[in-house]
């Protein structure tokens, strides 16, 4: 008698038009890091949106202001606050419809962004700031009693008396290279990091007269982000998507002194999709909770999902996930997620409308929208063999619907699937359901398979195994 032999499903394996072979990346799915059958983690489907409130229109920016104690953001053309009830308070007109950076001080909310400064506290209100050495601001941060600023040139901070006002000596560049400067942030030990288009630079706060902030040479690395909000911070870890000068576009983590590439071919395909004009306006923003840490990238066409906690214990292959909406790959929708303290969930804006959603893991509906979600498996060399059945370990009787049909197709060239076989994945109470489809036909030499399935049921899979005769 033959022993099963095992199937793993957080890595899958396809083939493309350029003869080569690629990583099948799972759709709303990804891996959990715990053993579980014998394998390094489990796939589990990504969590829904249920409505929360309300903003104005589609969502520029956000962020939880522990300072002042209120959920900010930036919707449509206003700047609100958001209600624990989910109900908002407008305060002020910010033009445009770009995304834009909310970092906040110890006095003040600030938006920078959309060719302006404005700054918002109780006491004085939301204003624009009107100094005549302000420029046109892209991106901010704060730090040391600072608003650390670049218009695409120039490197320059707010006063320490006032957080109004621009010294007009106050004033540097980034050294290392003459491309723009697209970005900046704050570093977990405390380091202004400078996003050049093809560069990376920090500054340390020397107390310098003037400009107070003094270059780190020998930190800097020779590969920068693409566009201004093409970055995030997650665990004290800074990503961008962009890189070397004369190489193509990757998504990549900043070390001390070193760079290092988290995308893999697969992710670097989608990427090369688009020009460099066509990535302007992308963002990424961090999410962790119940030990696991991601951050998404929202593409044009796409939005996909970075597992970090996966990367680090199983391999960047296995730490890759395209999110979407409804069954025709839209990208997902939720952007700009806030962990609102007072709900004990993460808020997320809109890219469409102005609903506000909490990120629900009872549910894999978008606001009522069922979406598909797609697994696949590696290639299994089964020349000359019949597989009797197929078992995959589910939590079986946890589906809430009784709409959780799983589909199954077989691939032998890695890019056209056969016929599907259907089975329900589980019934609702029904703690006995197995996963199991039988006689599944003849291999010549190598197969793949795929599992997928539209339901409102979130569903969650271990190894599968395979009998064969």
């Amino acid at each position: 008698m033959q022993q099963p032999i095992p199937i793993d499903l957080i890595k899958g394996d396809k083939t493309s038009v350029q003869s080569d072979y690629l990583d099948a990346l799972p759709e709303n799915m990804y891996a959990v890091a715990r053993p579980m059958f014998g394998a390094a983690g489990y796939m589990l489907q990504h969590p829904g949106l249920t409505e929360y409130g309300t903003g104005v229109g589609p969502d520029r920016g956000g962020v939880w202001n522990e300072r002042l104690e209120n959920h900010f953001r930036v919707s449509y053309s206003q700047f609100i606050i958001v209600n624990a009830d989910g109900s908002n308070q407008r305060f002020g007109n910010i033009p445009g419809m770009d995304q834009v950076s909310m970092p906040y001080s110890f006095n003040t909310q600030a938006v920078v962004g959309a060719g302006g400064f404005w700054l918002y506290d109780p006491v004085n209100g939301f204003r624009a700031v009107v100094d005549p050495d302000l420029k046109v601001p892209i991106d901010g941060c704060w730090i040391d009693g600072y608003y650390f600023l670049t218009d695409g040139e120039y490197l320059y901070h707010t006063t320490l008396a006032n957080e109004d006002q621009i010294d007009p000596l106050a004033f540097a560049t980034a050294e290392m290279s003459p491309d723009p400067t697209l970005g900046v942030g704050k570093t977990a030990d405390n380091k202004v990091i400078v996003f050049n288009r093809y560069t990376t630079e920090f500054f340390a706060n020397s107390a310098s007269p003037n400009f107070a902030f003094t270059r780190i040479p020998g930190r800097a690395i020779n590969a920068g982000a693409v566009a201004t909000h093409a970055k995030c911070s997650l665990n004290d870890n800074w990503y961008f998507v962009g890189g070397r000068k004369e190489a193509s576009l990757g998504v990549h983590m900043v070390g001390v002194g070193t760079v290092r590439p988290v995308s893999t071919k697969s992710v670097e395909r989608i990427l090369a999709q688009y020009t460099e004009q066509d990535l302007s306006d992308i963002t990424m923003e961090p999410r962790a909770e119940e030990g696991s840490a991601f951050f998404y990238i929202h593409l044009p066409n796409e939005t996909l999902m970075f597992n970090e906690t996966i990367a680090a214990s199983s391999g960047i292959d296995q730490a890759w996930t395209i999110v979407k909406r409804g069954v025709n790959g839209l990208p997902w929708r939720g952007i700009n997620g806030v962990f609102e303290p007072r709900l004990g969930k993460w808020v997320y804006g809109d890219k469409t409308d102005l609903r506000l959603g909490i990120l629900d893991p009872l549910v894999t509906t978008q606001y009522g929208e069922m979406g598909e979600w797609v697994l696949y498996t590696p290639f299994m060399y089964l020349e000359d063999m019949s597989i009797d059945s197929l078992n995959i370990e589910t939590v079986p009787g946890e589906s809430t619907y009784d709409d959780a049909t799983v589909f199954l197709s077989l691939t032998y060239d890695g890019r056209t699937w056969g016929k599907e076989w259907t089975e329900l994945y589980g019934r609702p109470g029904n703690r006995s359901t197995r996963y199991i489809i039988n006689r599944l036909g003849y291999v010549r030499n190598w197969v793949g398979f795929k599992l997928r399935g539209v339901s409102r049921a979130r569903m969650a899979f271990a190894r599968g195994y395979l009998e064969i005769g």
